[in-house]
């Protein structure tokens, strides 16, 4: 074979690759038969919401383009949507959607009515069944301290179902209303300067998506229960106590029911009594008694008859009652006052009991 039949066998290789690199490069705008189609959408997402949805995609390089056209619900349904001149992006916010999972399609056309292959994008759209289906974020425990700072101790977030954040409405002690958010995965959240007496109310923001669009809230539910913090408080007055530190009075309010208060065997009979000062004046909600679990993991000689009086100069008195003690039953039983007291100091009593002398576990006192 000479030279030049090499060199044209050559030179016809070089052509067909080069053509098949050029039909590579415009094979987005062809279609079988020869004819011209349009770029397709690109870059397309999706940002769901609440019976509805946000579609974004970038606008495509091809001059040839004017307008996108979305078809949802099996094509029965359509949204026009015009390339604007200069835009980068286009997008589209749909509304009245049901809440389900979808299929979205989108075309891009010319003037002519050519249209792109069709590009497809699923999502899902919340709605009424979502947000009655997430819960409000649990509140262990709301503990108030003497500088009026409240610590909320939080159950689990639902952090899978979209919880992110916990928001708390309450009012401070110049009598502004306050609204404080705090990220789900906090277990312990802090508010300052409480207003006592005013209510707290908290509810779980969720987002059920990363690229949603709409906020879910759950209703409020409200802090019932306050528990003063017993850091500052100390007992003035008692009627007695018996030898050793796992006996002593103290003991009646040191966080714990495992500990004792112990009365002096052979000393005075009933009643007995405790005074506790707590250092400031607070609305008192309730009580809280505990038989104690010392030693025998349930002490029932424990009274069977206790009595509660509140003042705030730990001289003239209120009596808020009396009332019944199980005293076979571990665990905190609560008593509640009627007309929430201003006080600073508060006379545990026990008026009644199956030994001369008495045994408790522990007090503690919630505020409004």
């Amino acid at each position: 074979m000479n030279k030049f039949v090499i060199g044209s066998l050559m030179l016809l290789v070089c052509m067909y690759w080069s053509c098949r690199d050029m039909d590579s490069t415009y094979k987005e705008f062809l279609i079988p038969g020869g004819l011209t189609y349009v770029g397709k959408p690109a870059g397309i997402k999706a940002y769901t919401g609440k019976h509805r949805i946000l579609l974004k995609w970038a606008k495509n390089p091809d001059p040839k383009v004017t307008k996108t056209r979305v078809y949802w619900d099996n094509y029965r349904d359509s949204v026009e949507v015009v390339s604007a001149a200069g835009a980068d992006s286009l997008s589209v916010l749909i509304d009245g959607l049901n809440e389900q999972n979808y299929s979205f399609f989108l075309r891009s056309f010319d003037e002519n009515g050519n249209a792109s292959v069709p590009v497809e994008i699923n999502t899902r759209v919340f709605g009424d069944q979502y947000a009655e289906s997430v819960l409000n974020r649990g509140l262990n425990r709301a503990t108030l301290n003497a500088e009026g700072t409240i610590t909320l101790d939080w159950g689990l977030a639902n952090i899978s179902a979209g919880a992110l954040k916990t928001e708390v409405s309450y009012t401070d002690q110049g009598g502004t209303s306050r609204v404080l958010a705090f990220p789900a995965g906090e277990n312990s959240s802090e508010i300052t300067e409480f207003s006592s007496g005013e209510p707290i109310r908290f509810r779980t923001i969720y987002v059920p998506d990363s690229l949603a669009i709409d906020t879910f809230y759950t209703s409020f539910d409200t802090v019932n229960q306050i528990l003063f913090d017993k850091s500052g408080w100390n007992i003035v007055d008692f009627s007695s106590e018996h030898g050793g530190n796992e006996n002593r009075v103290l003991n009646f309010i040191d966080g714990t029911d495992a500990t004792r208060w112990h009365g002096l065997v052979g000393g005075p009979n009933y009643p007995h009594h405790a005074t506790i000062d707590m250092g400031m004046e607070q609305k008192i909600a309730q009580f809280g008694v505990w038989r104690t679990t010392f030693d025998t993991g349930g002490d029932d000689r424990a009274p069977d008859r206790i009595q509660f009086l509140v003042s705030n100069d730990n001289e003239n008195w209120t009596d808020l009652g009396s009332y019944d003690f199980d005293r076979f039953v571990n665990g905190e039983q609560l008593f509640p006052v009627t007309g929430a007291p201003s006080a600073r100091y508060f006379k545990f009593v026990g008026l009644s009991g199956p030994q001369p002398y008495i045994v408790m576990g522990e007090i503690s006192v919630y505020v409004e």
